[in-house]
C-alpha cells in the first residue's frame, strides 16, 4: 500500500471580509486555488461566518471560523499579533496569505500580505474630516497596520502601479506585486432600460468623502436647470453614515437625483444594464470595480482624472476623463453624454512592470514558492 502523503497547507485569511468587494476578492481567490492548485495543496480559510461561503461547502477545504475579531479593533489585533501566532503553530502552514491589509504574526516562512485599502494616501480636507471623522482614524491606523511585520512577507501584493509606488516610497520594500482583480460576471450581460424614457447615470459606491459624491451632485443640480430628461441613481439612501445623512439633506430636493440604497449582486448588474452612462467620481481608489464592470456593456463612462482611474480604464474606447473638483465640467460632459456628442480620445493601456498578474492563476505562480524549499 502507497503511503498517504499530507499535502501542504495553504491559508487564506480574511477574517473581516463579509460583504462587497473584499469578499469578492476572496472568493476569487478561493476559486482560483480550486481551479489550478486544489490537486497539489490543501487549503485552510479563517473567516468570519462560514455560512457565507456556501456556494463552497462541498470542496474539501477547513474552515476556521472566529467571530470575535470584528467586534472592535482591540480584538482585531490581539487576533492578527496574538491569536494567529498560535494557530499557525497548530496547524504548520506551507503557505499563508493574508488578504486584509495587516500582516500577521504567524510562524511561516512563506508569507503574503493583500494590501487594498488606500486610506494612508489620501490627504482629507478639513470639511471632509467634519463629514466623517472616522476616516482620520482609518488613515493614520492603516499607515501603521502596513508598518508593522511588512518586511516579513515574501510578497506583498497591491491592485495597481501607484500603490506598488507608494509602498516601495514609504515603505522601503521591493517585493511589491501588481495584481490586477477579476470579475465575477454573469454568463451574460444585458441592456435594458427597462422602458426608461429618461437618460440614467449611475454611481454605484459607499457613502466615503473620498468617494467625492459632491461633485457629481452638484453637476447634477446645475444641470437639472436646463435639461429634464435625465436622472442620477446613487446605492446610498442617506443611513449608512453621517456622510451620506449630510448628502441626503443637501440633495433631496433635486428630482433628478434617486437615492435607491444600497444592492445587491445581482441587481447590481441589472442596473448596469439599464443605465446610459456611468459616472465615477471618486478621487482615491486601489481599482475602481464599477468601472471595469461597466465596460462590459460597452457603455460610456465618465471618469474622474486621478492617478487610479487611468490604469483601471485601460485601452477602453469610451471613457472621458474630467477634473474631479469640478462640477461645471462634469455637467457639461452629463449634457454631451445625454445629446450623444461625447468626444472620445484613443487610450493607451498602462501595463504595470513585472512581477505582476492578470489572474489568480498567474498570481499563484509569482506568490507560490516549491514545496521543500
Amino acid at each position: 500500500m502507497g503511503e498517504n502523503i499530507e499535502k501542504p497547507l495553504i491559508v487564506f485569511s480574511a477574517v473581516n471580509f463579509v460583504e462587497g468587494g473584499p469578499l469578492s476578492i476572496f472568493k476569487d481567490a478561493i476559486r482560483g486555488f480550486l481551479d489550478n492548485l486544489a490537486n497539489d495543496y490543501s487549503l485552510a480559510l479563517i473567516v468570519h461566518n462560514k455560512n457565507i461561503f456556501e456556494e463552497f461547502k462541498n470542496f474539501p477545504i477547513k474552515f476556521l471560523e472566529f467571530k470575535y475579531p470584528k467586534k472592535s479593533w482591540l480584538l482585531r489585533v490581539w487576533f492578527e499579533y496574538v491569536h494567529c501566532y498560535f494557530i499557525s503553530k497548530k496547524i504548520n502552514p506551507f503557505l499563508w496569505v493574508s488578504l486584509h491589509d495587516i500582516t500577521p504574526n504567524v510562524t511561516c516562512k512563506n508569507k503574503v500580505v493583500y494590501c487594498h485599502n488606500p486610506a494612508p494616501f489620501y490627504k482629507l480636507s478639513l470639511h471632509e474630516a467634519k463629514l466623517e471623522k472616522s476616516f482620520i482614524f482609518f488613515n493614520l491606523l492603516y499607515t501603521l497596520f502596513y508598518r508593522v511585520n511588512i518586511h516579513t512577507n515574501k510578497h506583498i501584493i497591491v491592485q495597481q502601479q501607484w500603490l506598488r509606488d507608494e509602498f516601495e516610497r514609504r515603505f522601503k520594500v521591493k517585493n511589491v506585486i501588481v495584481a490586477y482583480p477579476g470579475i465575477n460576471a454573469p454568463q451574460t450581460v444585458k441592456t435594458n432600460n427597462n422602458g426608461n424614457v429618461k437618460f440614467q447615470f449611475f454611481f454605484p459606491a459607499f457613502p466615503r468623502v473620498f468617494k467625492n459624491f459632491e461633485v457629481l451632485l452638484q453637476a447634477a443640480e446645475l444641470l437639472y436647470q436646463s435639461e429634464k430628461n435625465f436622472e442620477v441613481r446613487l446605492t446610498i439612501d442617506g443611513t449608512e453614515n453621517k456622510y451620506a445623512s449630510y448628502l441626503l439633506k443637501k440633495y433631496k430636493h433635486v428630482p433628478c437625483i434617486k437615492f435607491i440604497g444600497l444592492q445587491t449582486r445581482e441587481k447590481m448588474w441589472q442596473l448596469y444594464g439599464q443605465s446610459s452612462c456611468l459616472v465615477f467620481p471618486s478621487k482615491l481608489e486601489t481599482w475602481g470595480l464599477p468601472i471595469t464592470e461597466m465596460k462590459l456593456y460597452n457603455k460610456p463612462v465618465l471618469v474622474a482624472n486621478c492617478r487610479y482611474s487611468h490604469e483601471t480604464v485601460g485601452n477602453y474606447s469610451k471613457a472621458v476623463f474630467f477634473n474631479p473638483g469640478s462640477s461645471t465640467a462634469l455637467c457639461n460632459l452629463m449634457q454631451k453624454a445625454i445629446a450623444g456628442t461625447l468626444e472620445f480620445k484613443p487610450v493607451t493601456e498602462m501595463i504595470p512592470a513585472y512581477p505582476f498578474s492578470r489572474n489568480w492563476k498567474e498570481l499563484f505562480s509569482l506568490i507560490l514558492p516549491k514545496p521543500g524549499l
